[in-house]
């Protein structure tokens, strides 16, 4: 069991390259529901040109990719860049957040396997 939750964090580790953040205004799609495992979840509709920022941050090399819909820029929906800004903020700590907690468990399981 320790062998496979150490293979799993592992993977979990190298699934941790790119962070990707969206800020999207548009049409909804799918059903509607809670946030149970396994339920589909409402995303935005693609097929109805939803207006967004995304941003890709390489976290190994440090690149940093951010794409803005010229309405974000000059349009109306100028006010939500500064809510994007802060999203990367977020984001960017919760996943050095992550990968503490993952080294933290991850050397848990070797000590225990090796005690």
């Amino acid at each position: 069991m320790a062998k496979d939750l150490k293979k799993k964090i592992m993977e979990s580790i190298e699934n941790l390259v790119t962070l990707d953040i969206m800020t999207a205004v548009g049409h909804v799609a799918g059903p509607a529901g809670g946030s149970e495992e396994g339920r589909n979840l409402p995303d935005l509709d693609y097929k109805k040109n939803p207006k967004m920022i995304l941003t890709k941050i390489n976290l190994l090399q440090g690149d940093i990719k951010t794409v803005y819909h010229e309405a974000f820029v000059t349009g109306e929906y100028q006010e939500l860049r500064a809510f994007h800004a802060t999203r990367e903020k977020e984001g960017y700590k919760i996943v050095l957040q992550n990968i503490a907690v993952l080294e933290r468990l991850l050397k848990m399981i070797t000590e225990h396997s090796e005690g």
